[in-house]
């Protein structure tokens, strides 16, 4: 995140391996930036901005909305626990975990890539 302040105005640029977003408090600002970035790379413009590691943006009068709904959803799918009935605690009140107790998992691969997810 690269931030670029005035006495009067602010530009933030996000960037994220090939995807940047630009916001600015002046679009005469932001153009001039955009027109110098295009100069130096090659860019695309996408348009207004709905989608951003896995993060849905959704404008609203009073700002912007993001939301994870849809990668969430997405991972429940992916491991297969889209369709496990909510409880209110995941686990008996008092109980002791220990690095004794309990199986170990045959290949743990499937619940690394689930908390790395996460």
């Amino acid at each position: 995140m690269f931030v670029y302040r005035t006495s009067s105005h602010t530009l933030v640029l996000l960037l994220y391996v090939d995807d940047i977003i630009l916001a600015g408090s002046s679009p005469s600002l932001l153009h001039t930036f955009i027109s110098l970035l295009s100069d130096q790379f090659d860019m695309k413009d996408l348009g207004d901005l709905s989608y951003f590691v896995s993060i849905q943006v959704v404008r609203m009068s009073s700002g912007l909305f993001l939301s994870q709904h849809k990668y969430v959803v997405t991972l429940l799918h992916k491991f297969h626990i889209h369709t496990i009935k909510p409880v209110a605690a995941p686990s008996v009140a008092g109980t002791i975990l220990s690095l004794s107790n309990g199986e170990l998992l045959t290949d743990p691969t499937e619940y690394r890539s689930m908390v790395g997810a996460l």
